[in-house]
């Protein structure tokens, strides 16, 4: 008999917002990147240089992923 459930990966949980240059926004609504002015725009430059739909862009804004 085969050990059970050998085919997942743990997840470990964190508890801080993690910001980095390819993912500058968190998933916390209340994180102050939300109001971050040239964060923002630049974002709003991808969705003008039509490197992202507005929809994607809102998403990244709000954290989520691609």
């Amino acid at each position: 008999m085969e050990p059970f459930a050998d085919n997942f990966l743990p997840v470990v949980p964190v508890d801080y917002r993690l910001h980095t240059p390819e993912k500058p926004f968190c998933y916390d609504p209340t994180c102050p990147d939300k109001e971050d002015e040239l964060l923002i725009a630049e974002v709003a430059q991808f969705v003008t240089d039509g490197l992202m739909t507005p929809e994607e862009a809102t998403d990244f804004v709000r954290g989520k992923g691609i």
